[in-house]
């Protein structure tokens, strides 16, 4: 109980630089107050004949003491305490001199004084007046009792004096300490608090600086925060205080500043949700020949998004290692490919080669033309495992969408490159050139039999010329199983596919780039048309889902035919993407010319596989060349039938001109 009332009534030692100053100011506003008492107890003593001489000579003399303390002493919570008993004299001076009939009223002096002293912020003050007061009037009511009371006062009364002096010094002391605690050594406190947020921060910054992610903050100005792990310098380059984030990462690729910038915009305007915004900020940078993810989370105050907290990490080692791996399932493609039909593969990296080098080489200011190449290389390439190469044409392919312009030189640089990692994997295995001839064992012997047999020279060159010729069904099959592996992969089921190849043959120069681009309606008649089995069940139609690919002669005419059992096509989506880039769509006839119109497609949103709008108009191209139309036919819950008629002499122009030029007429 002492030891509590002791470590309440005496202060800690330590005295902190605001507590000192304070004091000081303190103690000298006391002393200017008590050198105000000189003349006015003087003028007490004057008016109530109680001695001037008296009161100037004792006035001075209390006055002595505080004037000695302050002018020599350093501590100032003992001049404090010595300005606490110099009070308590001065108002014994003021009872002494002020006797009279309101001698009695003089004592409230010392009530007032000792709630004042509270101000020290130090209980020990008030003790020592109170001390003083009570001695004072102890003292003086047995020597002198005349200057403390104007009557014949019982020593009761002065008991009862001091209960009050007591009463008002303990809620003195417990002001001041209070005063101590929340104000005077809040210096202390929050110097303590300093100290340990300043340690935190400084554990904080040694995890910060030892960990290989990048961490930092943006407000919602862009502005990065000058707190950040050393990563972030590591990985971006040295950042001046009060950088912009648009400003450094400018330095390794503006079009991702630009994307970030255009984001931050949208994050911090709230109109939309913030997972939607964040998500459309850039997830990927390169800079310093590194490549860095970068995630963000939103820092919000009440509610609303005042910043964002970044994280960037390097993850060059796992983009090479994905390479590597990418690589390897493209060796792994190639291989199969061979294996499963090495004519067929070997004729897609022909046509592919084809479009790689017009890419290469040729003018990209005919931005249609660059769409539809871009499409067909990349739908093929996805077809036969090259998925590296796919994703750099939808690389070029979400540029141009965005920007509507020529991408610049990064993107072509990484196509190229996947293509040319391809070719090489091809070249280890095999001779891509493909300019062997093969024969079956079937038209080895039919060719033998007809010389053995005497036919004629003219009878064996149409033979000869037929061995350069493609079979239709050929095609058709590779067409099918392409078909099957993309259902399978959208869930449409085990796609059945029904092939009438009739026995017919072209030159395969001729008719490559038709069959490359006639894939996409392939793709399209798969990804749209066709339901999955839940969508087919709920429609009351058969399982599984049919596809027929057809080459047949119709009168004049050679005829390719796609047709499927799906959905059939929305042509009220026809129309209003038609509609959207300006192309008529009034009528049926345009609205199948809408459908082979660049940009226009009936799909809600771009896929790997379809949804751009291009391939169909790359198809419808081919078909031109070749001077072929395009007839379609399509039924809601029934399916759509694609008629492409070309003349027949289009069939194997190049061999029947070569039989004719010698005498050997063609029937057609």
């Amino acid at each position: 109980m002492l030891n509590a009332l002791k470590s309440y009534l005496l202060l800690p030692n330590e005295v902190t630089e605001f507590e000192d100053q304070y004091l000081a100011r303190m103690n000298r506003i006391a002393m200017g107050f008590f050198a105000l008492h000189l003349p006015i107890f003087t003028l007490i003593a004057y008016f109530n004949d109680t001695g001037v001489w008296t009161a100037l000579v004792l006035t001075s003399a209390v006055l002595a003491g505080p004037l000695v303390a302050i002018s020599t002493w350093k501590n100032k919570r003992s001049i404090s305490s010595i300005m606490g008993v110099a009070a308590m004299f001065m108002g014994g001076l003021l009872v002494h001199f002020g006797q009279g009939p309101v001698q009695i009223e003089m004592h409230f002096y010392f009530f007032v004084l000792i709630a004042l002293l509270a101000v020290f912020a130090n209980p020990m003050v008030v003790v020592a007046a109170a001390v003083t007061a009570a001695a004072h009037h102890t003292l003086l009511w047995l020597a002198l009792p005349a200057s403390v009371f104007n009557y014949d006062a019982p020593i009761w009364v002065v008991g009862v004096h001091a209960a009050f002096v007591v009463l008002e010094s303990v809620a003195a002391c417990f002001i001041a300490r209070s005063f101590f605690d929340n104000v005077i050594g809040l210096e202390k406190k929050v110097a303590q608090r300093t100290a340990e947020v300043e340690t935190r921060n400084r554990d904080m910054r040694l995890i910060l600086d030892s960990v290989k992610q990048g961490f930092f903050t943006l407000d919602s100005s862009g502005r990065i925060s000058e707190e950040r792990s050393a990563a972030v310098d590591h990985l971006l380059g040295a950042i001046e205080p009060g950088s912009m984030i648009f400003d450094v990462i400018s330095r390794h690729d503006l079009k991702t500043a630009e994307w970030m910038d255009m984001g931050l915009s949208e994050v911090f305007d709230g109109f939309m949700p913030i997972e939607l915004t964040i998500d459309q900020l850039p997830s990927r940078l390169n800079a310093n020949e590194r490549s860095l993810s970068i995630q963000y989370n939103p820092i919000e105050i009440g509610g609303n998004v005042t910043g964002l907290a970044v994280v960037l990490t390097d993850i060059t080692a796992e983009v090479e290692r994905e390479k590597l791996e990418a690589e390897s399932r493209e060796m792994i493609a190639v291989i199969d490919g061979i294996q499963a039909d090495r004519e067929g593969f070997l004729d897609f990296f022909q046509e592919a080669e084809a479009i790689v080098e017009a890419l290469r080489t040729e003018p990209r200011s005919d931005l249609a033309l660059l769409k539809r190449r871009v499409h067909t290389l990349k739908g093929n390439a996805s077809i036969f495992g090259l998925q590296r190469v796919a994703d750099a044409c939808h690389a070029i392919e979400d540029h141009l969408e965005e920007y509507h312009e020529i991408p610049d030189g990064s993107l072509w640089t990484k196509l190229l490159g996947c293509w040319a990692t391809a070719r090489g994997n091809l070249r280890r295995l095999v001779n891509e050139d493909n300019c062997e001839l093969r024969l079956t064992d079937e038209q080895y012997r039919s060719h033998l039999l007809q010389i053995l047999n005497g036919q004629t020279a003219e009878a064996l060159a149409v033979d000869v010329a037929s061995w350069q010729l493609e079979g239709t069904e050929k095609r058709l099959n590779r067409i099918a199983e392409q078909a099957r592996r993309l259902a399978e992969r959208l869930g449409k089921g085990d796609l059945v596919v029904r092939i009438e190849g009739n026995h017919l043959r072209t030159e395969p120069e001729q008719w490559s780039g038709f069959w490359a681009s006639f894939i996409h309606v392939v793709r399209n008649a798969v990804d749209h048309g066709l339901e999955t089995p839940q969508e087919r069940e709920a429609a009351g139609k058969e399982l599984p889902p049919e596809l027929k690919l057809q080459t047949h002669i119709q009168g004049d005419r050679y005829v390719v035919t796609v047709a499927d059992n799906g959905r059939g096509i929305n042509w009220e989506r026809i129309a209003a993407s038609a509609q959207k880039h300006g192309i008529p769509c009034e009528t049926s006839s345009q609205l199948i010319d809408a459908l082979f119109e660049d940009g226009v497609s009936s799909a809600d949103e771009v896929s790997e596989t379809s949804g751009r709008g291009v391939g169909m108009a790359a198809l419808k191209q081919e078909c031109e060349n070749l001077g072929g139309t395009i007839e379609v036919e399509s039924e809601t819950n029934s399916g759509t039938e694609f008629r492409f008629c070309f003349p027949l002499s289009q069939m194997t122009p190049q061999t029947n001109s070569l039989l004719e030029s010698h005498g050997i007429p063609v029937v057609t």
